[in-house]
C-alpha cells in the first residue's frame, strides 16, 4: 500500500503565500503550522498546505475524492486545483498541493455510542467509493494478494531469523522476531484456505489509515474522515481492522467496542459482512499494516536504528492485550465463537 509520510512543509510564510497567489489566485491572510503541515487562512477559505513528493498518483485520489462526494459522501475535504487544472504544482524540485481544511476535532477516545456511529459513516464512506478502482499495477491495488504477501512476510522473518547477529543494546529483538513469526503464522491461518472462496469477500476503496487524528467531530456532532491520501483498494475488513486496532485498546480489548463498531457498519452497510470477511478481519488485527511496515524498516533494513527497534518494540508491546481476542476467536474455533459474536452485533445481547 502506498504510504504517505512525507508531507510536511518548511517553506517560509512569504515563499507559501506566493506561491498560493501564483498558483490558485489565493490571497495568504495568516498561516499556522499543524504538526508541521501549514495551516493557511485565505480570502476564501482555510486550506492545508502539503507536500506532494510521495503522492505521484494524486490526481486518481483526487478523482475518488470528487466521486465520493458526487455519492453523497461529502465527509472528506477536496483537493484544491490550481489555475492550470493541475491538482499539484512543482517548486524547487517539490511537488506541493493544497485542500481544504476540515473543522473539527480528533477523536482520542471514542464512547461505545460513537463506535457505533463510526461504523456507520464508514460503510457509507465505502458505498460512495463503489467502482472507483486503481489500476491492477497500482502499489494501491492489494486486493486479493493477502495471502500471498503473508507467505512472504513469513518467509522474510525466517530469514531474519537464521540470519540473526545480536546486539547487545537491543536485548528485546528474540523476541521481537518470535511475536511477529507467530502472529504472521496466525494472520496466514485465519485465509489461507479461501483462495477459491474470495469471490465473497468485497473489495472497497479503503480509507487505508484510520487512526484518531484522521476522524474529527465537528461542531454540529458530524464525523469526517481527513488525509485519505493512504487510500487502498483491498478487503474491506481491511478499514475496520484499521479502526479496532488503534480504538480497542482504551477498552483492554474487550469485545464490547467491537459490537457496536461493527453493528453500525453492518446496519448501514449495503451488504452485510459474510464469514469469509470475518476471517479477514481477525487476520488483518493479528497482523496490521503498521506492524508490517515498521517490521520491514528494522529487520529488513540494512542499517537499523536504535529509533526502528524502539518504535518497533513499542507497537509490539502495545499489542500484547490483543491476545485475548485471538484466543477467544482463535481460527479454529472461530465458527463456533463467531455465531454468538454475530447474535451480539444484531444487539440481541450485551
Amino acid at each position: 500500500m502506498k504510504q504517505v509520510r512525507g508531507q510536511k512543509v518548511f517553506l517560509s510564510d512569504a515563499v507559501l503565500s506566493s506561491l498560493i497567489y501564483t498558483h490558485y489566485g489565493l490571497t495568504v491572510q495568516s498561516i499556522e503550522r499543524v504538526l508541521a503541515i501549514p495551516k493557511v487562512h485565505t480570502d476564501q477559505g482555510i486550506f492545508g498546505f502539503k507536500n506532494a513528493n510521495e503522492l505521484n498518483d494524486l490526481p486518481f485520489v483526487a478523482h475518488c475524492i470528487e466521486w465520493m462526494k458526487q455519492n453523497h459522501f461529502s465527509f472528506i475535504p477536496s483537493v484544491l486545483p490550481c489555475h492550470n487544472g493541475q491538482v499539484y504544482f512543482e517548486h524547487e524540485n517539490e511537488l506541493y498541493y493544497m485542500e481544504e481544511w476540515a473543522k473539527g476535532k480528533d477523536i482520542l477516545f471514542a464512547d461505545l455510542s460513537l463506535c457505533e456511529r463510526i461504523g456507520a459513516a464508514l460503510a457509507h464512506f465505502h458505498h460512495a467509493a463503489e467502482g472507483a478502482v486503481p489500476p491492477s499495477d497500482s502499489s494501491r491495488m492489494e486486493y486479493g494478494s493477502r495471502v500471498h504477501k503473508l507467505n512472504g512476510v513469513y518467509q522474510d522473518i525466517q530469514k531474519w531469523k537464521t540470519e540473526y547477529k545480536p546486539v547487545p543494546e537491543w536485548t528485546f529483538e528474540p523476541w521481537m522476531l518470535d511475536v511477529l513469526e507467530t502472529r504472521c503464522r496466525l494472520a496466514y491461518s485465519y485465509i489461507h484456505r479461501l483462495e477459491e472462496e474470495h469471490g465473497e469477500v468485497k473489495g472497497a476503496l479503503c480509507h487505508g489509515s484510520l487512526h484518531q487524528r484522521n476522524i474529527l467531530l465537528d461542531g454540529d456532532q458530524k464525523i469526517y474522515f481527513i488525509d485519505v491520501e493512504s487510500l487502498v483498494f483491498a478487503e474491506r475488513p481491511y478499514d475496520l481492522a484499521s479502526f479496532i486496532h488503534y480504538y480497542a485498546p482504551s477498552y483492554n480489548w474487550k469485545p464490547a467496542v467491537i459490537h457496536r463498531f461493527i453493528k453500525g457498519y453492518q446496519e448501514h452497510s449495503v451488504q452485510s459482512l459474510s464469514f469469509n470477511e470475518w476471517k479477514f478481519l481477525f487476520s488483518f488485527l493479528a497482523f496490521p499494516r503498521r506492524v508490517e511496515s515498521w517490521c520491514y524498516r528494522h529487520f529488513g533494513s540494512q542499517t537499523p536504528s536504535e529509533s526502528t527497534y524502539f518504535k518497533l518494540l513499542g507497537i509490539l508491546v502495545h499489542d500484547q492485550p490483543k491476545e485475548s481476542l485471538f484466543t477467544q476467536f482463535h481460527p479454529e474455533t472461530l465458527e463456533s465463537s463467531f455465531h454468538l459474536f454475530y447474535e451480539m452485533v444484531k444487539g440481541r445481547m450485551g
